[in-house]
């Protein structure tokens, strides 16, 4: 049996199949299609990386090379109209893409703790204004907690305030909001001294330093941001600095009120200043200022374990310059020691947690004991944080290290080390003829090693 196909039926299908190629080849080299290819997130990575001028692995190099080979591959095989709408359409594509990943870095939720810190800020701000104008009665109640209840609808009152920020932002400006609070007190104290008004002008000057310092540390974030850990150093000197001048000041016994007023703020903006260089020149972590603060705490008991069983004889006020040079040499000691080890947040608070717990401890075992040795009751919690913290911090740093020690541009091959002992080797040796030893460059070498090291990269 013969089939007879028509010319006529060949034509259309073959106007039917070059229709739905044409298609199929529309679709998949389209303007949206180029686009996103440019986008892709390792092909912008490696790309960002060259333009800040960083060098390039050789895998990267070879990647970069091959990809753009792709991308102008796949722009010639679009068609002068997908070109047309790619050049239409790139720029609002981009605005889109920026617009929502600004959106997805930005969108945060206020967490329990910021609206509690708002409320508890807002409460004393309100506290201190009743107590400055003498309110008494309802008002004295009534007006604090309509000033923690405003400060709860910070986000409300002012939203555009809180537009494009995030949880380190919120972080800054609750630091500001707590060192500006201590500050201003201590300058209210500078200025008030042993007069009767000293009280209301720490109250007023605590309240505005709180809300000015605040104010300015959620600002400079916001439009300048640093990273979480540039504010924990600046937070962290803010208190060593205040810490460090009231103890120097007062292993001089002074007895003025405005002179201690004036060395608690010299030493927190002191303070500041030094923890922003600091900051300045090593990129640390959060989790890496958490282990230098409690080390700092610790070295500072240490200092103090080691005055304050001669604090009772005679002229000791200047023993005070021990704890506040063992602060010092806990936080230098500690800012040396993080360096190249990028604690993580949850690491760091560990060594924090637990130096804190084993303080605890220490605390307990001499509650036990029933001792009154100061030196007793401060050098046991002491010396027990400061082994914690040690063996907490050496085992986070030996896994990080570890995780950095890496050979190749790849960085997925890591050092390995190995050693297998076979000693049954020895007595197998010994039966061994002279001629199965084998010799090499004039040292003779067992056929069965008794050890065998093993090293892969």
């Amino acid at each position: 049996m013969k089939f007879y196909i028509r010319p006529s039926i060949v034509l259309l299908v073959m106007i039917f199949l070059h229709g739905t190629f044409t298609s199929l080849g529309q679709e998949l080299y389209s303007a949206r299609g180029y686009w996103v290819e440019l986008h892709k997130e390792t092909y912008k990575k490696i790309v960002d990386k060259r333009a800040k001028g960083d060098s390039l692995t050789d895998n990267e190099l070879a990647y970069l090379a091959d990809y753009e080979k792709y991308l102008d591959t796949y722009y010639q095989r679009m068609t002068e109209a997908e070109k047309a709408k790619y050049d239409q359409m790139k720029n609002l594509w981009d605005t889109e893409a920026i617009a929502a990943q600004s959106e997805k870095e930005n969108d945060f939720e206020l967490r329990p703790r910021d609206r509690f810190f708002n409320g508890t800020y807002g409460l004393y701000y309100g506290a201190a204004l009743a107590g400055v104008t003498s309110m008494d009665g309802a008002a004295a109640v009534g007006v604090p907690l309509i000033m923690a209840g405003l400060w709860q609808l910070g986000p409300i009152i002012n939203p555009k305030k809180y537009e494009n920020i995030s949880q380190a932002t919120m972080r800054a400006g609750n630091t500001g909001k707590f060192l500006g609070l201590g500050y201003g007190a201590a300058l209210g104290l500078a200025v008030g001294g042993d007069s009767e008004n000293t009280g209301d002008l720490v109250l007023a000057f605590s309240t505005i330093g709180s809300i000015s310092l605040g104010e300015v540390a959620f600002q400079m974030q916001k439009r300048k941001p640093v990273s979480e850990g540039h504010i924990e150093m600046m937070r962290h000197y803010g208190f060593l600095g205040p810490g460090i001048a009231i103890l120097g000041l007062g292993a001089t016994e002074p007895d003025n009120a405005n002179l201690i007023g004036a060395t608690l703020l010299a030493g927190g903006v002191g303070g500041l200043l030094i923890g922003n260089q600091v900051a300045k020149k090593y990129n640390y972590t959060s989790g890496d200022v958490d282990a230098i603060s409690s080390l700092t705490l610790i070295t500072t008991g240490l200092g103090f374990t080691a005055a304050v069983e001669s604090f009772d004889s005679g002229n000791s006020a200047g023993l005070l310059l021990i704890p506040a040079a063992t602060a010092i040499a806990g936080t230098i000691f500690g800012q040396k020691a993080v360096k190249g080890i990028s604690l993580s947040k949850r690491q760091g608070s560990t060594i924090s947690l637990s130096s804190g717990g084993a303080a605890l401890i220490g605390l307990g075992i001499v509650a036990l004991a029933e001792s009154e040795s100061p030196a007793v009751i401060i050098g046991v919690p002491s010396a027990l944080a400061l082994l914690t913290h040690q063996l907490i911090f050496h085992s986070y740093k030996m896994k990080n290290l570890e995780s950095k020690v890496n050979l190749g541009g790849s960085g997925r091959r890591p050092v390995s080390f190995s050693m297998k002992a076979t000693p049954e080797n020895y007595f197998v040796n010994k039966q061994l003829q002279p001629e199965k030893v084998i010799i090499s460059n004039n040292f003779p070498r067992l056929a069965n090693p008794i050890i065998n090291l093993k090293l892969t990269f």
